[in-house]
């Protein structure tokens, strides 16, 4: 199986590639700039370029060829209301029409706490929220097998392996680290198919909290 992740080289994303390729899983990184992603990347991955400031469906259908899996840890660094709209709105919208187009089966979306909800969010942080809650909704909507993980804030600290998941979770934070591993397993849990879910830092081992949404 190849698992397209969006934002590879991002945050969150980097760690999903390290991830994958410790298990001896197939990679391939969607980034906007393909041929600086080469330059650092420390594995055997294939880069390919996807502009999600640009959303064009013919070129992003390329992306997704070949691919059974996506995650999705792309997001704007931006957070006034044209970029969020633009990039976690509108780009993953195109992306995940080209990817159902192009016959990928899975997707896994990460999202944000609280962004089915505004008042949970600071002001600040609210066109950021509201844009990932309408990609949520069309990806669920995309006729793919989907999951839409909603962490709270994120740290760069080791992982735990300890999450705490459900429908509404209190907030706190989560390592990045122990994020890419939610996604991860997200891909052949089926607990967590056609599923939103909160997740926050503690509580029980990843394995057994996944499976607890079932």
């Amino acid at each position: 199986m190849t698992i397209t992740v969006l934002g590879a080289t991002g945050g969150t994303g980097r760690l999903i590639v390290d991830q994958l390729l410790g298990l001896g899983q197939p990679v391939r990184g969607a980034v906007r700039k393909p041929q600086k992603a080469v330059k650092a990347a420390a594995g055997a991955v294939e880069f390919v370029a996807l502009d999600l400031a640009s959303p064009d469906s013919h070129a992003f259908a390329e992306v997704f060829d070949a691919a059974e899996a996506v995650i999705n840890a792309a997001a704007t660094r931006s957070m006034t209301q044209k970029q969020a709209d633009l990039i976690d709105r509108r780009g993953i919208v195109v992306a995940i029409d080209a990817a159902a187009d192009a016959g990928v089966k899975r997707w896994i979306q990460i999202s944000m706490m609280g962004s089915g909800d505004p008042a949970r969010l600071p002001g600040y942080l609210r066109a950021t929220g509201q844009a990932k809650h309408a990609a949520d909704l069309h990806l669920a909507a995309s006729g793919m097998t989907w999951t839409v993980i909603r962490p709270p804030w994120l740290t760069d600290g080791a992982p735990t392996g300890r999450i705490t998941v459900g429908d509404r979770v209190p907030e706190g934070s989560l390592t990045r680290a122990d994020l890419a591993a939610v996604a991860i397993a997200s891909v052949d849990m089926s607990a967590t198919h056609d599923r939103l879910f909160e997740v926050t830092g503690g509580g029980r081992p990843l394995t057994e909290s996944l499976a607890s949404l079932a």
